[in-house]
């Protein structure tokens, strides 16, 4: 049966790639960029001639990973203790010394091969065959691990097309022969499946990672493909991870990105509903944390493109169903989980619309679930989804809502996005700055590891922290284009769609669209705005605000406006924390609590 899967699934995409539609003519159609950049610089990864072969190598992963590897390792898991398998991975890359010295060596890194050596000697010893890692913990002693791909890398193989590699993943054909020649000095390979068990037990660390990153994102083989390129490249040409940081409104933003909720599982936790309103395509999946006994509904509203199982938008969900509410969370307009979903033709950002479209969303779900529900619902959102909640209570009676909860929205959304662009235009501009990207992603994928914590502290620079921000939400907009108007995504596509800016989005593409609803450039300006919903949110007496001070999507003007627009004393305020970083601060979170307690203990008086 897993066979015959996968099979149906290579066939699949195999019959995408000789579709028949006229990708041609839709990227013909898209506007010219108004301010173009070298995608080849922005969005570098290996080059990829083989891109429909390694989609389907790509595919053919996944449905081994859905089928047989996410069960097993999800059984291992469950009967091998996280300490015993972390001992296990220790030994392992222990054992492997002999590979690295031979990377050293060959790449005439005499220092590094006298350091490996060392901490080869400490660990075998001291931490008892390498199952534990005194190396570092007492004696401060690391270096970057080396191959001989990195060492033919350093020879001049610099460029060396990508390959998706069945089992293996992400690779060149400089790194296949590499990791063929390292065989002949790997000591697990010398006992028969003794390598191929230790790398089981290595990747049961990243089970729940791949699981996200195949679930939340658009094409997660371009994701995958882009991050291994430019950290490769970086290993390659022993990019420092430097870890002195800045401390800026974008390094905060960052540590509020890695925010998630306090419970690992709590995103497991949920079950899964579909709602279809009227004229939809499809039926769109919704998360649901269903409490035991009757309770309010509480709608969380994601970020900016944010998926409904985003670390963000979990970690609200968890806060909210801590204080009692059924939670319910659907991806964000921007999100291809919903654009795919919603009625033909719809292209997000044309706020009228799109507030009648979460309202479509939320009565459906409201019937669903009104034999376990009780009161008035609340409503609440972060980033671009605080945005969409405050729009959509302003259209309500004052008292439609028990709770209104808006976290770092911006005034204006036209504004907002302009500054992303800014962000990712600052450093996709610089192809001085390659090893500054290559730092950044190096240090984002290393703190993305399950057990990263605790064993040091990665810090950004501002440029890096613009770059990755300004990186994620370009990604964003490119996914919105994609699944919006159909195009399939490849290596083509992106080079086009990544020229564009948002505002090109805006007056290139969605005005467009809306024309035959008489809608205009001016009326999309009117609608970015709030300056409008001045006395219609001060007689919302249940919204609570959460605001920074050095919010960049804000201008002083902006916050000022937002400030005076809501009843006094409804204001959760700090000084720093960028966009949302300040959600990382357990005081910060606890406050947010405290505002959604009150309303429910009202309705359970």
């Amino acid at each position: 049966m897993v066979a015959q899967k996968v099979i149906l699934l290579v066939a699949s995409v195999v019959l995408l790639g000789c579709s028949s539609f006229d990708q041609s003519a839709k990227l013909s159609a898209l506007p010219n960029p108004s301010s173009p950049v070298d995608v080849s610089v922005a969005f570098h990864s290996a080059n990829d001639p083989l891109e429909r072969v390694n989609r389907t190598f790509f595919a053919v992963d996944q449905g081994l990973f859905d089928h047989v590897l996410e069960p097993a390792w999800t059984g291992y898991n469950a009967v091998m203790p996280k300490r015993a398998r972390r001992g296990i991975r220790l030994f392992s890359d222990n054992l492997q010394y002999p590979i690295r010295l031979t990377g050293n060596v060959l790449q005439g890194e005499w220092n590094n091969a006298g350091i490996e050596t060392k901490r080869f000697l400490i660990n075998s010893t001291v931490g008892v065959l390498g199952f534990s890692d005194p190396a570092m913990k007492r004696f401060q002693l690391s270096v970057p691990e080396e191959d001989i791909g990195q060492a033919m890398g350093k020879w001049g193989w610099v460029n060396s097309m990508y390959l998706h590699v069945p089992i293996v993943g992400a690779s060149t054909p400089r790194d296949v022969i590499g990791a063929a020649g390292a065989v002949y000095v790997d000591p697990a390979s010398w006992i028969y499946g003794a390598g191929a068990g230790l790398k089981f037990n290595s990747k049961s660390f990243d089970a729940e990672l791949t699981r996200n990153l195949l679930d939340t994102e658009f094409d997660p083989y371009f994701l995958n493909k882009l991050v291994y390129s430019r950290i490769r490249s970086g290993e390659i040409s022993n990019t420092s991870m430097r870890l002195a940081g800045e401390d800026t409104a974008q390094t905060q933003t960052l540590v509020g990105l890695r925010h998630g909720p306090a419970d690992p599982k709590f995103s497991r936790r949920a079950e899964v509903i579909f709602a279809q309103p009227e004229g939809f395509r499809k039926r769109l999946p919704v998360s649901l944390w269903r409490q035991r006994q009757s309770a309010p509904v509480a709608f969380i509203l994601p970020g900016l493109g944010g998926h409904r199982h985003s670390k963000q938008s979990l970690a609200l969900a968890e806060q909210a169903y801590l204080e009692g509410y059924h939670v319910v969370c659907f991806s964000n307009n921007f999100n291809w989980e919903l654009i795919q979903a919603s009625t033909k033709g719809y292209l997000p950002g044309f706020t009228t619309q799109d507030v009648k479209l979460i309202g479509q969303l939320q009565e459906a779900i409201n019937q669903k679930l009104a034999t376990f529900s009780t009161g008035k619902p609340a409503l609440m959102g972060f980033s671009m989804g605080a945005w969409y909640a405050l729009n959509i209570a302003v259209f309500k009676e004052p008292d439609f809502y028990s709770t209104v909860l808006a976290i770092n929205p911006p005034m204006n959304l036209r504004k907002a996005t302009a500054t992303l662009d800014e962000l990712f235009l600052r450093t996709a501009r610089q192809p001085a700055s390659k090893s500054m990207r290559e730092a950044a992603l190096m240090k984002l994928a290393t703190i993305q590891e399950s057990d990263w914590k605790g064993r040091g502290d990665l810090s950004f620079t501002d440029d890096e922290a613009s770059y990755l921000i300004g990186l994620g939400y370009r990604l964003t907009l490119i996914q919105t284009i994609m699944s919006g108007l159909n195009i399939r995504p490849n290596s083509e596509s992106y080079a086009k769609i990544g020229q564009l800016s948002w505002e090109d989005y805006y007056q290139g593409i969605l005005v467009p669209n809306l024309s035959s609803s008489a809608v205009n450039e001016d009326d999309l300006r009117t609608a970015s705005s709030l300056s409008g919903a001045k006395d219609q949110l001060r007689e919302l007496e249940n919204l609570t605000l959460v605001l920074t001070g050095n919010d960049f999507i804000l201008s002083d003007t902006d916050f000022n406006w937002l400030k005076a627009s809501i009843p006094q004393g409804r204001l959760i305020f700090t000084e720093s924390g960028g966009h949302m970083g300040q959600l990382a601060r357990p005081e910060v979170r606890q406050s947010i609590r405290d505002a959604i307690r009150v309303q429910v203990n009202k309705l359970q008086d």
